[in-house]
């Protein structure tokens, strides 16, 4: 049995027509004409583009704190989401903050570890494009995709454990043996979970397969945010793989996505599978 994931997005924009005068003719009668002209195409392209962003899989706005417009926190989450993408770590993960007492804005970012550049560079502007709308006047917000997680909040974020509500999302079809899957699909998850820990403080990310019952092959990716330690990562990974069968009971497929850590598994291959990270100098 194969399961196929096929997903199709066709974004159309249309350009209302708008008469521009000749460029000669408009900068030698008209200097200021030209300039509100092409003003005009490229804020009706910006909107236009603000408005195809995709959906996010799982988003959070935080009703505790909020902000009002033109405000100083306003400014400093402006700067820091304007920022953020400029901070790349060389392995997807982002981090920025403006400081200034109880105005201070934090962000992070975290893209999936086989994720390439432009893939994550695109993930990541979707997600500060969404969240800002979805979220206009919360301090706290978190968007979640598939390739990339975008958190931003007054609160200090580079500390774990965080807040311990999670997101979980299962295929609705049951697999035809489920002690057989789980049986397989527990010493993946184990095997991940360590290697994912061991990883440095720039990436722990680890993915496989493995056989399952019948013709069934399971395909499995763990990751924890690279700040946490070793114990940390595999703590926040055990944690969650801990309710395979609670939530998910003999599904054949499905996800678990903290801020800190999350983990899916299929079986189809979901993922780069060609992707190898360097792995770390071992310890003297």
């Amino acid at each position: 049995m194969s399961i196929k994931e096929c997903r199709s997005k066709f974004v159309f924009i249309y350009l209302p027509t708008i008469y521009c005068p000749h460029p000669q003719q408009t900068m030698s009668m008209f200097p200021g004409k030209l300039l509100f002209c092409f003003s005009l195409i490229h804020i009706y392209l910006i909107t236009t583009i603000t408005l195809a962003q995709p959906d996010f899989v799982f988003n959070r706005c935080d009703n505790a704190e909020n902000y009002t417009a033109s405000s100083t926190y306003q400014r400093h989450l402006d700067t820091t989401l304007s920022i953020l993408p400029t901070t790349n770590s060389g392995f997807g993960f982002f981090n920025f903050s403006t400081r200034q007492g109880n105005d201070t804005a934090n962000s992070i970012a975290l893209c999936r570890g086989d994720v390439n550049l432009d893939a994550c560079s695109s993930c990541l502007n979707d997600s500060i494009v969404n969240l800002r709308k979805l979220c206009p006047n919360q301090k706290e917000a978190l968007g979640y995709y598939d390739h990339c997680l975008l958190q931003y909040s007054n609160s200090d974020l580079l500390v774990y454990p965080q807040k311990r509500d999670y997101f979980f999302q299962f295929n609705p079809q049951n697999t035809t043996d489920i002690d057989k899957f789980n049986g397989a699909l527990r010493p993946l998850m184990d095997e991940l979970r360590g290697a994912a820990a061991a990883g440095g403080s720039l990436l722990k990310f680890a993915s496989g397969n493995r056989t399952g019952p019948g013709f069934d092959r399971i395909y499995a990716l763990v990751q924890c945010a690279p700040y946490l330690t070793e114990q940390e990562c595999s703590e926040c990974l055990e944690d969650e793989v801990s309710k395979i069968g609670i939530h998910d009971n003999g599904k054949i497929g499905g996800k678990i996505v903290l801020p800190t850590c999350y983990f899916r598994f299929e079986i189809y291959p979901f993922f780069n599978q060609s992707f190898r990270a360097t792995p770390p100098p071992p310890y003297p």
